[in-house]
């Protein structure tokens, strides 16, 4: 699949603004300069009322480019995102493992649609900074809280390249009790719980 096709299916998962929502044209606009990228500004109005927030949708991909390297290693990455997620609505419940298209998530910015200038071109200019803020906030504290659990993981013994040594199952580096002890430090640096079903190669974050 193109790139373009990415593009176009993406399109897909938001809906346009309905005209009773206030602003709705100018959300729609906004929308429109954004078609080449995969972020998105929507409201969810059954959630929040007459006067709903404003979010910004995007699709994060947590899989490295070269999709032959095994996941175990990007675990870490998958939950820091759902752990940055934690507290908004449209936090993914279950994420699979084997898929190559990416997260949807939703991301709020904390404003109301309401609040929006009168002004058409100054409500273009702080959508489209909402959009960057959000995007900007989504992958910095992402990362750093990536960052920071390997550098729990390295004082136990483990680093990326182990990781992926046993996703490989490696001979010197495939035994269960490596894997319990990696899944041990997992759940105890992140706060959510969760459960990987591998013959689903599904993710699941618990209620």
């Amino acid at each position: 699949m193109t790139s373009s096709e990415n593009i176009a299916d993406d399109s897909m998962w938001v809906q346009k603004t309905p005209p009773n929502v206030p602003r709705s044209s100018m959300i729609n606009l906004v929308n429109l300069l954004l078609r080449e990228t995969s972020h998105r500004i929507t409201v969810l109005e059954r959630c929040d009322g007459p006067d709903p927030e404003i979010y910004v949708v995007t699709r994060v991909n947590w899989r490295d480019s070269d999709v032959t390297k095994p996941v175990l290693p990007q675990i870490p990455r998958i939950l820091s995102l759902l752990e940055t997620l934690r507290g908004s609505k449209g936090v993914p419940r279950e994420v699979y493992l084997d898929s190559t298209e990416g997260i949807a998530v939703y991301l709020p910015s904390g404003m109301k649609v309401s609040e929006l200038p009168n002004d058409a071109k100054k409500t273009v200019k702080l959508l489209m900074s909402i959009v960057e803020d959000s995007l900007e906030h989504l992958h910095s504290t992402m990362s750093e809280v990536e960052l920071w659990f390997w550098k729990a993981a390295r004082q136990k013994g483990f680093s990326p390249e182990i990781v992926e040594k046993m996703g490989n199952k490696d001979p010197h580096f495939s035994s269960t009790e490596l894997m319990w002890r990696y899944q041990r430090i997992l759940r105890k640096y992140f706060s959510l719980r969760f459960t990987i079903h591998r013959s689903e190669d599904i993710l699941r974050v618990e209620e």
